[in-house]
């Protein structure tokens, strides 16, 4: 169908629609319907794919459509009871028969433990029923693929710990979330024999962190965890060369580092995300630890400035000599382009940051800070805008990505003034916008805002629209041209005479509606081209 693209990161999967409709379909008839013709294997891929959404999240209801499935008909019944790998998931929702009765049907494929109380649990109950899980699981450690623990209570006597105590040659992760704050300091993790751990993420357990469990780890994660000083942390990773995600979240530091602290280099880190408390930890412990951290130039790094109110204890120029002072002096001289998102990403752990990236030939730099206050944004702007002024690339534009409330940034003034120093800024995605008021654009930008004679949002000529209703895109589009049939003046800063391209993404259950809006922006003389992208 003409004007109608798909992608495969965009292809949307309905799991819970599936099944619900297999099972109405053919729950009633014992007739091979025709989907019996398929290969096994490709009928289990369904079945697993179809289930995918509850497989670590809710075991109970992972188990009930399994079962469910398995009832349509002989042929189902076969392919679910006799397939290993659709027992792998054991989770603490199971009672103890059907636990055992899951392990029973796994043989001896590598298993995914979940562990979570369940909701109203009185703490009694959930310490019963959490050592009855441990005493079942207990002879199958030799299998375990991914460990989840989360633990809301104990009794002071229990030892939860005990758990991660035994040798897990198969593990492959571990996440470890505990309410109240527990010390681990006298725990060696799976006795040292856990070869294939690559991943541990940890929360409000303090640790021994000299052990054998981290040195291979290529993924950890620390989250509300009380430290004396940011030496406690660069003690924690010197041992692990291979490590290439290290977040640390929340975390609070109480103390300055020590003087004779060694840095330490981390040869093959991809991502740095370091955001500690800066309301119950001292201030300076981002700006401590980065300045003992040595990482890959092209590394991305994530901030947090949250609670950092007094200019002079800001540490953004930190942040901008860390991500992009350390740069090849040729790969800054090539910059070629500027992405800007105000709380606008896929990835969840950055999920609230102001993010930025400068792009040069095939090369990215990209970071992000949490919580900035206007000053700290200036600054940012500014660094990258001197970054510019040194490359020799002929064009330089610049991509912004809006998000949610940051829709209102084309509206406030003391944020609108920075652009101006960026080049030219040639497109603007907007990600499921939200506006506060149809009079939002009202705002007074007067007061010494806007330094220029127009608005810095006028060079756009590009739009990408993602999770925008049909009414929405319909004013979004009309606005920026300054039409008068447009309704809201949200886009009043971005108006233009002529775009040169809309692009518009939608699920495909809005295709209809939106196939309408797209037809009608498509007959428009003012608009080069339109695009519409569509899930399947």
């Amino acid at each position: 169908m003409a004007g109608i693209q798909a992608t495969a990161t965009e292809t949307h999967f309905d799991p819970k629609h599936l099944v619900n409709q297999s099972i109405n379909q053919f729950g009633t008839s014992n007739d091979a319907p025709g989907i019996n013709q398929l290969p096994i294997e490709l009928l289990l891929w369904i079945f697993e794919s179809a289930l995918a959404s509850w497989y670590y999240s809710d075991g109970s209801t992972y188990y009930r459509h399994l079962c469910a499935l398995s009832r349509v008909c002989t042929h189902w019944y076969k392919i679910v009871h006799y397939s290993p790998q659709l027992w792998a998931t054991v989770t603490g929702s199971i009672n103890k028969e059907g636990l055992r009765k899951v392990l029973e049907r796994s043989s001896d494929k590598l298993i995914d433990i979940v562990y979570e109380p369940q909701t109203g649990e009185r703490s009694q109950h959930a310490t019963r029923h959490f050592t009855e899980f441990l005493n079942i699981l207990s002879p199958t450690t030799e299998r375990w693929r991914t460990v989840t623990m989360e633990l809301s209570w104990f009794y002071p006597e229990d030892r939860p710990s005990d758990f991660l105590q035994f040798p897990a040659p198969n593990l492959q992760r571990l996440v470890f979330e505990n309410n109240p704050v527990w010390s681990m300091k006298d725990v060696e993790l799976f006795c040292g024999d856990c070869p294939n751990l690559k991943d541990i993420s940890v929360s409000r357990a303090e640790c021994k962190w000299s052990q054998t469990a981290f040195r291979g780890l290529e993924n950890l994660k620390l989250s509300y965890m009380p430290f004396d000083s940011v030496a406690d942390i660069l003690d924690a990773i010197r041992a692990i060369s291979q490590l290439k995600r290290l977040e640390i979240c929340d975390c609070d530091v109480q103390e300055e580092v020590p003087i004779n602290t060694q840095p330490v280099t981390l040869p093959n880190l991809q991502f740095l995300r370091a955001e500690f408390d800066n309301d119950e930890g001292i201030i300076s412990a981002t700006k401590q630890f980065l300045d003992h951290i040595s990482a890959p130039p092209r590394c991305p790094l994530y901030i947090s400035l949250t609670n950092v109110d007094d200019e002079e204890d800001s540490f953004v120029a930190t942040f901008c000599e860390w991500l992009f002072g350390r740069q090849p002096k040729a790969l800054l001289e090539a910059v070629e382009s500027f992405k800007l998102g105000f709380y606008a990403t896929e990835d969840d752990a950055v999920d609230g940051f102001v993010t930025f990236e400068l792009f040069s030939g095939s090369a990215n730099i990209e970071g992000g800070i949490k919580g900035p206050e206007e000053e700290d944004i200036r600054y940012v702007l500014k660094y990258i805008q001197d970054l510019f002024q040194r490359s020799s690339a002929l064009k330089t534009p610049t991509r912004l990505i809006l998000s949610g409330c940051g829709a209102e940034l084309l509206n406030i003034g003391y944020i609108i003034a920075p652009f101006e120093e960026l080049p030219p800024i040639t497109h603007l995605e907007l990600v499921e916008p939200v506006w506060a008021s149809q009079n939002s654009s009202r705002v007074d930008l007067s007061e010494g805002a806007i330094r220029g004679t127009s608005s810095p949002f006028v060079t756009i000529k590009n739009y990408i629209l993602r999770g925008v209703s049909p009414d929405g895109i319909r004013e979004i589009v009309l606005g920026a041209l300054g039409d008068a049939e447009a309704r809201t003046s949200s886009m009043d800063k971005c108006r233009v005479e002529h775009l040169d391209s809309v692009e518009i993404h939608v699920e495909q259950q809005e295709f209809n509606e939106v196939g309408a809006v797209v037809e009608f922006l498509r007959n428009d003389s003012r608009i080069g081209k339109v695009d519409l992208y569509v899930a399947l």
